[in-house]
C-alpha cells in the first residue's frame, strides 16, 4: 500500500504542477513559479556579467535595449523585468535566461546588417523566455530527480547507482 501511495502522490504532484504556456496555450509541467523564474534569471545574469563584461559603448547598449524592449513589451509576457545586454565577447552568440534577461555578443553584432536582423535574433531569444523553455527543462529535471528518489526507495539497484543516475539527470 505504501508504494502505491507514493506513486499516486508523485502523479498528483505532476498533474497539479501543470501551467498554461503563454505562447502555445497548452498545459505544460511547471514546477518553477514566475517569481522563482525571475530570481533565477537575475542571479544567472549577474554571473554572466561577472564572467563576460558588458560591451563598454553605452550607445550600442541603448540601441539593442531599445529594439529588445519594443519587442518584449509586445510579447505574451510584457510584464517580465526584461533586460538586454551586449557582452564584450567576439563570439557569434545570443542567449536568454529565465525571466527576462537577454544577451547578445558584440561578435554577433558584426554579422548583422540591419535592425531587422537584430530584431530577428532578439525576437528568437524573447521567444525562448515567453514560451518558458528553461522553466520547462528545469521542471522536467526536477520531476526526474523526484522519480529517481522514489525509485531509490523501492529499488536496491537504483540505490546502488543513484548518484551516477542523478548526475546524468
Amino acid at each position: 500500500m505504501g508504494r502505491i501511495a507514493v506513486i499516486a502522490a508523485a502523479a498528483s504532484l505532476a498533474l497539479a504542477a501543470c501551467a498554461r504556456n503563454p505562447v502555445t496555450g497548452k498545459r505544460e509541467l511547471a514546477l518553477v513559479s514566475r517569481e522563482q523564474e525571475i530570481e533565477l534569471g537575475k542571479q544567472s545574469a549577474e554571473q554572466v556579467k561577472q564572467s563576460i563584461p558588458p560591451y563598454p559603448d553605452a550607445s550600442v547598449q541603448a540601441y539593442v535595449s531599445q529594439v529588445g524592449m519594443k519587442m518584449a513589451k509586445a510579447s505574451e509576457r510584457p510584464d517580465l523585468p526584461w533586460s538586454f545586454t551586449v557582452l564584450d565577447d567576439p563570439t557569434v552568440n545570443a542567449f536568454a535566461l529565465p525571466g527576462g534577461p537577454v544577451f547578445v555578443t558584440r561578435g554577433i553584432l558584426t554579422y548583422l546588417n540591419s535592425e531587422a536582423e537584430l530584431a530577428a535574433v532578439v525576437g528568437h531569444e524573447i521567444g525562448h523566455i515567453t514560451a518558458r523553455h528553461s522553466v520547462e527543462q528545469l521542471s522536467k529535471a526536477q520531476l526526474a530527480q523526484l522519480g529517481l528518489g522514489v525509485g531509490m526507495i523501492f529499488s536496491e539497484d537504483l540505490r546502488q547507482f543513484g548518484q551516477v543516475a542523478g548526475a546524468g539527470l
